[in-house]
């Protein structure tokens, strides 16, 4: 797995829970963990997939 796209992923998260924020939405540490094992999880089957193809 390549360093951009875990700093990709820990990216987008941060940016999900500005705009939470700026929405006045509930934003609770759990919800983070969940967004980051979320992203990790989808690149990872991405990956596999890859994989396949190669």
């Amino acid at each position: 797995m390549q360093f951009g796209t875990w700093i990709a992923i820990i990216i987008s998260a941060v940016i999900a829970f500005i705009v939470a924020g700026f929405y006045n939405q509930p934003v609770h540490w759990y919800l983070f963990i969940l967004i980051l094992f979320i992203g990790f999880f989808i690149n990872t089957i991405i990956l596999i997939l890859k994989s396949n193809d190669e």
